[in-house]
């Protein structure tokens, strides 16, 4: 089903649970073409019997007002895993403590609900919680179950395949967006890290018209919050603007949610690389070219100019693992984080190039086919500084793009540090770096940093902008996954050492301090 509305003729069992439904309810289910019926515990638990189901009444007993608390604890989040709608439907005397037994019950069970108190403002997307007050006529719950009918049940029969570990919470899922294949084997994919799973899927048809293997799907697990603001951000923010062939389309048939997880499923960019590969090759200034010029120009023309300074439109990063500082340090870093806020807050210039950005720019989520550059992950798109997406860029390709060789030792890390310094402790940042000689192993770097930095460039407003964004993208990188093994913390680290060489040459004192590294 689709995230939000699919009209199915399937599951057309309204089932009441250890109660008999009521003679209204029923005429108005059975003229709609329901059948009414009563259904037990056990039945809920039992996957076969759910897959023909497509609403369950939780109706509260005046006369035993906790039973509904218990009910919905017991199957209410297996429910919608299946995609079952579920109605609550309150007793008048469903009072404690002033605040209703149904209200605390969902609360303390995060369950996406709609109808608390009689409030229909805000609506959750399907699957959720429905509550109807004891006034409100079964003909509007009736219409309600017959306009949001459930999608397919998950396929039992499904044969899911991975070549690494799945979440065990993604097989009913996985199982609900591949109903109609025999087979689907999932790759997982490198990607960020938000906590989602991202995998490539090959399927198989049960009943494929003209044949049992579609091209191949990108699949991802995650947040059903997030999963569903990503889901948003393609609708609305991505296929208006993103060029077709630029940017991966969702299969809204395939998309779903459950309780607490959810899935999007896509077309997957075949015959393509990430960026991060691509710009390793000395292949990767075309690319980033179309990038800036094609793919995201459609968000970028509408960008305004917003009269306040850089400084107060970006987060600074609050913290930074003590181990990772204590690294940088050996990598040459003298100031602190807090050291380094001050000397960012000291860019003033204004007014700032505002507009919608892709908002997580890593080089992963740049998919490379010939020379089209075309944007995955959708998550973190919101309205920001133009100059955070080249300044997200640049400080991944540093960061992700070398190999671990390149930073195998601290001894290693120091001179592969030096071959870079120039590009980060000119005094204003070079914003067209010079080239550098090719038989260099950074040469590719130095060509996709001169790329990265000429549209930078276009999105100033003002000087040093670029400069204060960049920084802060290095000290996000720098901040993140204190876990990460040493070949990569250490590059990590060493993007904390040039943010600080960025922001004492472009704002500290240069008479009293010299630029690290």
């Amino acid at each position: 089903m689709s995230i939000d509305t699919l009209q199915l003729r399937g599951r057309k069992q309204v089932a009441w649970l250890r109660a008999k439904p009521p003679d209204d309810a029923r005429r108005a289910l059975e003229e709609r073409e329901f059948v009414v019926t009563t259904c037990t515990d056990e039945e809920l638990r039992d996957g076969v019997y759910l897959a023909g189901l497509a609403t369950v009444v939780f109706a509260q007993d005046p006369t035993k007002l906790y039973q509904v608390s218990r009910d919905l604890q017991a199957h209410s989040k297996r429910l919608l895993d299946y995609d079952c709608r579920i109605v609550v439907r309150p007793a008048e005397t469903d009072k404690s403590s002033g605040t209703p037994l149904v209200a605390k019950v969902v609360a303390k069970l995060r369950l996406p609900t709609a109808g608390l108190n009689g409030d229909e403002t805000i609506l959750p997307p399907l699957p959720h919680v429905q509550v109807y007050q004891s006034g409100v006529p079964w003909s509007v719950i009736a219409n309600f179950i017959a306009d949001h009918r459930p999608g397919k049940a998950p396929n039992q029969s499904l044969r899911i395949q991975a070549s690494a570990p799945l979440q065990p919470d993604c097989d009913l899922l996985l199982r609900r967006a591949f109903a109609d294949c025999a087979e689907i084997h999932l790759v997982p994919l490198d990607g960020g890290r938000s906590g989602a799973s991202v995998y490539r899927a090959y399927a198989e048809l049960a009943g494929g018209e003209l044949g049992r293997w579609p091209l191949p799907y990108f699949v991802k697990f995650g947040n059903r919050e997030k999963i569903f603001a990503e889901y948003e951000n393609y609708r609305a923010r991505v296929d208006p603007y993103v060029p077709f062939h630029l940017g991966p389309h969702l299969i809204d048939t395939r998309c779903c949610l459950g309780a607490d997880k959810g899935i999007i499923v896509g077309d997957y960019v075949d015959e393509s690389e990430s960026l991060r590969d691509c710009a390793r090759d000395g292949r990767g200034a075309q690319a980033i070219a179309c990038l800036f010029d094609r793919t995201l120009h459609g968000w970028y023309r509408d960008a305004t100019k917003e009269p306040t300074a850089i400084a107060k439109l970006l987060s600074f990063p609050r913290s930074l693992p003590s181990a990772r500082f204590a690294m940088a340090q050996k990598l040459g870093a003298t100031r602190h984080l807090t050291e380094l806020r001050q000397l960012f807050n000291r860019c003033h210039s204004q007014p700032t190039m505002w507009g919608p950005v892709h908002g997580d720019l890593h080089a992963a989520n740049v998919r490379v086919r010939a020379t089209d550059a075309i944007v995955i992950d959708f998550l973190s798109h919101r309205q920001a500084p133009l100059v955070y997406d080249a300044a997200c860029l640049e400080a991944s390709l540093l960061v992700d793009g070398f190999s671990d060789e390149d930073t195998a030792d601290f001894e290693t890390t120091r001179n592969w540090m030096n071959s870079l310094s120039t590009l980060y402790t000119s005094t204003p940042l070079d914003l067209a770096p010079s080239h550098t000689n090719p038989k260099y192993r950074c040469s590719w770097f130095y060509l996709c940093v001169r790329q990265v930095r000429l549209y930078a460039r276009r999105m100033e407003c003002g000087t040093d902008q670029y400069a204060a964004a960049l920084a802060v993208a290095l000290i996000q990188k720098a901040c993140k996954d204190p876990r990460a093994p040493e070949p990569e913390a250490l590059r990590r680290a060493a993007a904390f050492v040039f943010a600080e060489a960025v922001l004492d040459s472009t704002f500290g004192s240069k008479q009293s301090r010299s630029p690290n590294p």
